[in-house]
């Protein structure tokens, strides 16, 4: 069974003590394809933070989401969706909350 995480009850960074939120900041999100599950999000820019257990997980660059572990493609963006590399299976697409 998927975890499913509330992007709303995740505080991001920038409402925490000591952070300016800058006007219209909300993360952005990356949905499972199978169960539209909220999978990762971004606060701001292009760092995704994984839902289930809030740690960096990948650094989109062009296009090109990589892992920020391995350094390994993990999918590439047409659009709102990421695909995975090879095959153009949808994996997430992209929500702004």
């Amino acid at each position: 069974m998927a975890l499913q995480t509330d992007p709303f009850t995740i505080q991001p960074v920038s409402d925490q003590p000591g952070f300016p939120a800058p006007a219209g900041a909300h993360p952005r999100c990356l949905c499972r394809f199978d169960d539209g599950g909220v999978f990762a999000y971004a606060e701001r820019g292009n760092e995704f933070i994984r839902a289930s257990d809030r740690e960096l997980w990948a650094v989109e660059r062009d296009g090109t989401l990589v892992s920020v572990r391995s350094g390994a493609v993990l999918a590439l963006r047409r659009g709102r969706v990421y695909f995975e590399v090879g095959d153009d299976t949808p994996i997430y697409y992209e929500r702004a909350i």
